[in-house]
């Protein structure tokens, strides 16, 4: 794996923050990254999805950390508003668990990956779905079947859908209704926590956020891959280093503001896009 060579500045220090709501935590640089804890044990464990006024949280783990798929709503300053549990109870044909992954916002709609993977299948018979809902009340609207692999998240680019997989190095691209277009390999190596659980795009550029560690005291998060695609293939330009230790599942893009899923921290981090193109190293 590269070394990481830009990134965001560092933060640490994280457990003596206020339990919820959003807070502000200042920077040498006078940045700041806003805070908001999850009311509940193990609730920013998969993704986050946003419109700019509210955040989606998504979870395939109840407060026991038995399998379970919940969606959690917060207003952009912190203040839980609701949540969905059960909110996926489909299973594989050999009758499954199939979790939540990473969510995306789209219109009046929201779109979660689900994956057998936890489940421990055979590696020949992982395979993925995405689940629309709509954004008013979280009703279940439909279900596409995308094949094989682990699908982390999704994102809409050039009229099309694009998933990122837990176990691959690649990008798939989808049209609106999920029939599969293309695939396009993703150069660089993740380690053993997996591969790509957010994503979205800047103009041309991929931003792939990596696997980060399940608890504190293990690893910092690996990071998130930048790459420019020009239209026939993606190009690795840089490794950037996420703004908190857990910082390491899925993450959205809306407006100039970047959610992070801290899954050890229970929070979801949030950050201005300016930072990710001002090097720290």
């Amino acid at each position: 794996m590269k070394k990481i060579i830009t990134g965001m500045c560092v933060l640490i220090g994280l457990s003596g923050l206020v339990q919820y709501g959003i807070q502000a935590i200042d920077h040498k640089d006078d940045d700041k990254v806003n805070i908001i804890k999850m009311q509940k044990n193990f609730r920013a464990w998969q993704g986050v999805g946003s419109n700019g006024k509210l955040i989606y949280v998504t979870t395939d783990r109840n407060e026991k950390f038995s399998l379970s798929n919940t969606i959690s709503v917060y207003g952009i300053k912190g203040n839980f508003i609701k949540e969905k549990t059960k909110a996926y109870i489909g299973m594989d044909s050999h009758k499954r668990f199939m979790s939540f992954g990473d969510c995306y916002v789209s219109g009046d709609f929201l779109y979660a990956t689900v994956y057998n993977f936890n489940s421990s299948p055979p590696e020949k018979d992982r395979i993925s779905r995405i689940v629309k809902y709509r954004l008013s009340d979280l009703k279940q609207i439909k279900t596409y079947d995308i094949g094989e692999g682990t699908a982390e998240s999704l994102v809409k680019y050039k009229e099309s859908f694009w998933v990122v997989y837990h176990d691959k190095n690649e990008i798939r691209r989808f049209d609106t209704n999920f029939k599969f277009l293309e695939s396009y390999p993703l150069s660089e190596q993740f380690g053993g926590e997996g591969g790509y659980q957010g994503i979205f795009f800047e103009g041309d550029d991929l931003y792939g956020n990596l696997h980060g560690s399940n608890k504190y005291g293990e690893n910092y998060a690996q990071g998130m891959d930048k790459y420019h695609f020009d239209g026939h293939s993606f190009k690795f330009v840089e490794r950037i280093k996420p703004p908190t230790y857990g910082s390491g599942q899925g993450v959205e893009k809306v407006g100039n503001l970047i959610f992070w899923t801290d899954r050890p921290g229970n929070q979801i981090v949030i950050t201005n896009k300016g930072k990710i193109n001002q090097p720290k190293y």
